[in-house]
This record gives C-alpha cells, structure tokens and sequence, in this order.
C-alpha cells in the first residue's frame, strides 16, 4: 500500500536529516496528508519499542528484501495502530501474517520485562513527547487574505479565548485548552497551545492561515518569521529567496509587498517546489517567479536581477548587529549576514561552507561578507 511505502520514506529521510517530517509529508505525493502524517508520528514515537521486536522476533533476518524503515511501519500499525483490515496491507499483509505469532509474542516479552501492562507505558524517556512537543503551535495571519483582527473574531466565535498580547515566552509556555495569545514580538502572529490541530480548519483551507513548522524552542519558531521583518521590502520592491521551500518565508514576504513587486524564488528540490507553488496558490500570492536552480550558480549580472532591493541598513553596524542576535538561534556566532542571505537562515540541511567561489560569488550578490552555510528550511 502507498501508505505504508511513503511513510517508510519520510522516516527515512527524517533519519537523514534531509527535512522535517512535516515538510517531507507536504512533499510526499500522498494526498491524505493527515493520515501519513499521523503514522509516521506515531511509528517515530515507538521507535525504540519497534526496533527492539523487531530484532528479537528476527524478522529482518527472515525476510531479507524488506527494509527497516518499512518494517517499523508495517510493525506499529500490526501491533500498535489499527491493524490490517479488509484490503488494508496491500502485498505486505501475507508477510505480516507470517510472523504475527511471533512479533505479538515479542511484544508480550518486552512488556513483561520492563513490568508494565500497556504498550504506551514501554515507552522510554527519550521517546516521550519531548521539549519540540510542549512548543506552542504558531500562526500567521496572511495578510494578502484577511486581518489579524478578523482572524481573531473567527476563533473567539469558535469558542477561543482570546487572551491579547503576551508579555513573555512564559505566557505563550503556559496556553491551555482553547485559549490564544498574540505573540509578542511579531505582528499577525498567532499562539496556540502545543497540540492545537488546525489543518482541517477552514481558515487554514482558505489559505488565511499559515502554519508555522514546530522547532525545539519557542524563540527558534519566532525566528523563522524573522527573515521577511527584519528585511521588510517596501511594496514593488525586487526580492530573491535564495532557498525558497517550502514556502513559509515567501508566503511572507508576499504579504509585506501586498503583492507588488517580485519575488524570485529558489530550491532545488523539484518535489519541495512543487508543494510549494500549491501552498502559495493557497495563500494567494502572484508576485512570485519560482526556479529550480541553485542561487549560487545563477549570475549577478543577469538583467532579470539588475532591480533586486537592497536595504542600505543592513549596512549600518547597528542593523547587522540586530540581524545576527535575532538569528542567533541557527545562524551562529560570527558573520556579516546581508539582506540576501537573510531571507534564507533556513535552508534544508546543514552542511559545511561551499568552496571559495561560492563565496565570492555570495560577496558579489551582497556587497559584504557572507555565509554560505545552510540550515533546516522555512
């Protein structure tokens, strides 16, 4: 079953740190989202209970074609999920069924060794929910559709309070239940407690909402909204995103121009790009060029270009200090960081600085000295 297979390659990639899972699930092309999204979850969650059947039970050795990350799939939803029903399982339910006995006695031992009775109670502490889970869930009001006011009118009609504007990260740690904060630091942006679901909200649908994707901290989500502010592009201006999937940054760009003006957008993953262009169709934006080339190789010079906005703030000591200490969080400690480099902070993976001529070619583009170091995408 796709289900299945696409779960085994987001846990794969999660694992090799080529993305998030929530950004490898809107990449996938599997169309119900929230059920992928919820097994992989899930199957992440029980990892080391997974991994430690598994390898009791011997399935891997007895069935040599069949990988590990699958394996952990097919495994938690037999023991853990809701099983294979009906046609569910597709051609790996006949396998399955081979090793139940033994994979349900497993499961059995384990419980009886670490004395407990139920399955959540096997998980360990570095399974739990951890800091990322406790993280307030981040909402940002698409200015291109709506108002931060009319956003706030919608919740508290659903039954939301609304709690105005927080004073500290305390008050955004504490929301519970059906209460909200607008955050603060930046406008238009919205709190929720941690495990607030709004995917299916009809606000999300209608693209007035964007998700913000969850970090480990709360300051690392305030952060990923940091890049557009702190640029913050008059309307018309001429903009690149140098590292553009999935959207999140470009969706916001686009509000602060009211659509006027350009954005060039760049990735180099085709099926990023992809789910991208869906996400800014959804949040209405029109002023974006996407490009699946790498912002290093392009030219300068190029005409299409000569119009790019550069502030001349960011040249001031004050404006770069300023940059650096909001984007400390994934940025690190040394640096000038120009208002190019500063719509990017996140890209998709770190990896180690590119060669000399990458880095001048970023000095070209900048007119100061720049990184060239990538981090998680936003």
């Amino acid at each position: 079953m796709a289900l299945y297979a696409t779960a085994a390659s987001v846990l794969a990639g999660v694992e090799s740190r080529r993305g998030s899972i929530k950004g490898l699930v809107y990449a996938s092309s599997f169309q119900n989202v929230k059920q992928l999204y919820a097994l992989v979850c899930e199957t992440q969650r029980y990892s080391s209970v997974l991994d430690a059947v598994i390898t009791s039970a011997g399935l891997l050795r007895a069935e040599k074609k069949l990988r590990p990350h699958l394996a952990k799939v097919l495994v938690y939803e037999l023991l853990l999920g809701k099983g294979f029903k009906g046609g569910s399982g597709g051609r790996w339910k006949p396998l399955l069924d081979r090793h139940q006995a033994r994979l349900k006695a497993e499961l059995a031992r384990l419980k009886v060794h670490r004395g407990v009775s139920k399955n959540e109670d096997l998980l360990q502490v570095e399974s739990k929910p951890g800091p990322a889970s406790q993280v307030p869930r981040f909402v940002r009001v698409n200015t291109l559709k709506t108002c931060c006011d009319d956003a706030v009118d919608y919740f508290k009609r659903q039954g939301f309070s609304y709690q105005g504007r927080a004073s500290s990260l305390e008050d955004l740690r504490a929301l519970k239940g059906k209460c909200f904060l607008l955050d603060p630091l930046l406008p238009e942006l919205l709190v929720f407690p941690a495990q607030t679901d709004l995917h299916d909200h009809p606000l999300y649908q209608a693209g007035h909402l964007i998700l913000q994707d969850k970090p480990r901290a709360c300051s690392a989500c305030q952060a990923s909204c940091l890049p557009a502010v702190l640029l913050a592009p008059p309307p018309g201006s001429h903009v690149i995103d140098a590292c553009a999937a999935p959207g999140n940054k470009t969706s916001h760009l686009a509000a602060l121009l009211k659509n006027q003006g350009k954005i060039f957008a760049f990735d180099l993953d085709a099926g990023r790009l992809a789910s991208m262009a869906t996400l800014l169709a959804r949040a209405g934006v029109s002023c974006c060029e996407l490009a699946e080339e790498d912002f290093l190789a392009i030219s300068p010079s190029d005409q299409r270009y000569r119009q790019v906005w550069r502030p001349d703030g960011w040249r001031s000591p004050g404006r770069a200090h300023l940059a650096r200490r909001a984007c400390r969080p994934w940025l690190g400690s040394s640096g000038e960081h120009c208002a190019t480099r500063s719509l990017s902070p996140p890209c998709s993976v770190w990896s180690t600085p590119r060669a000399p001529s990458a880095k001048r070619r970023m000095k070209t583009w900048c007119g100061t000295p720049c990184s060239t170091t990538r981090g998680p995408s936003g």
